[in-house]
């Protein structure tokens, strides 16, 4: 298994060796204390003057990546962000140079704009593969991590419950937790228990993986209701057919069961129960066009007679993987059901329901 911790520790250190081609500069970099969110922070000075920035390693940046950046770039730092990339396409670049975010790359592209200290370098192309992604971050991994950031406790688990409780075979279950203990994301806290640390960073990755590699895995259909039912109709649908505790409510549609004013195009719904079956007591139509996803449910939640929400996790996710027209709605979401959980023992239960 690929040692993710290394490769991250070559990204840095080829960045930072483009930078001894600018006249004059200076440059110092000090990593960031274990658990923390940001790889470290980058000092420049030379004739033009001097600046700052808060780096951020990104294995591989691909859109969705960049899209993530940049809204987390528009978060409230100390320092601007700084992203030290593998290899940054052009495509890429000018995306993140429209929205201000400075980058350094292994090949030498860069774009840095910050008091008198202007460089902009582009068209290098890559020389070698970007780094393999990690065991922990393809899909079998992707759906442990989702439990161990619902239900951190389950970090002390034994390995059969852990591959139960996740869905996976039982030997995948122990590469995924050594990777974690390598990268620092697991460590044993002073009663000799397992805890997760730096659960922001493991949650901002796990989103990546999950849109990119383990949600197509689970996708069923797309479809949309039939022509006379709408949208918001659903969740009465769902519960007349009683199959609140088959059916998980995501994307659009469970943000609008929490946030007030949320007016939802699509929705994404997370099955337990037989697909076809679903679809015929929903009057779901096949159609590739469809606002309504149907997708393989991860783990089981129900809420009894009530209708069952996907976890906050799933909910921002899919709110995030609509792009830029939901990222404030997906804010919202972080900031009342989400933040709060990062720094508290739990992740446990469903956002409550605003109505």
């Amino acid at each position: 298994m690929a040692n993710q911790k290394n490769n991250e520790q070559s990204i840095i250190e080829l960045c930072l060796a483009s930078l001894h081609a600018l006249p004059g500069c200076r440059f110092e970099f000090s990593p960031a204390a274990a658990g923390s969110d940001h790889a470290g922070h980058l000092e420049l000075s030379g004739p033009w003057g001097a600046c700052r920035y808060q780096a951020q390693v990104v294995t591989r940046l691909t859109p969705l990546a960049a899209q993530l950046a940049i809204h987390q770039a528009q978060a409230t730092r100390d320092f601007p962000l700084l992203l030290l990339a593998d290899f940054v396409s052009e495509r890429l670049a000018g995306q993140l140079r429209s929205h201000g975010i400075a980058y350094l790359d292994t090949v030498g592209n860069a774009s840095l704009h910050e008091g008198g200290l202007l460089v902009e370098v582009s068209g290098r192309k890559r020389k070698a593969r970007p780094p393999r992604t990690s065991r922990g971050f393809q899909p079998s991994g992707l759906r442990l991590i989702h439990l161990l950031l619902r239900k951190p406790e389950a970090l002390n688990w034994n390995y059969r419950r852990l591959a139960k409780e996740a869905g996976l075979a039982l030997g995948a279950v122990g590469p995924v937790l050594k990777e974690l203990e390598e990268r620092g994301f697991s460590v044993d806290d002073a009663g000799g228990k397992r805890r997760l640390r730096n659960r922001l960073d493991l949650f901002r990755r796990w989103e990546i993986g999950y849109l990119e590699r383990l949600r197509p895995k689970l996708l069923v259909e797309h479809c949309r209701p039939a022509a006379d039912i709408g949208l918001g109709a659903l969740t009465d649908l769902i519960r007349r057919q009683n199959l609140q505790g088959q059916i998980q409510i995501g994307g659009e549609l469970g943000a609008a069961l929490v946030l007030e004013g949320v007016k939802p195009q699509q929705a994404v719904l997370h099955l337990n129960g037989d697909p076809l079956a679903i679809m015929l007591r929903l009057r779901l139509v096949p159609d590739p066009d469809g606002e309504v996803i149907l997708l393989k449910a991860l783990g089981t939640r129900s809420d009894g007679e009530r209708l069952a929400l996907a976890d906050p996790l799933l909910l921002h996710a899919e709110l995030m993987g609509i792009g830029s027209t939901r990222e404030e709605l997906a804010e919202q979401l972080f900031e009342r059901y989400l933040s709060r959980h990062f720094q508290s023992p739990t992740l446990g239960g469903s956002a409550e329901r605003s109505k």
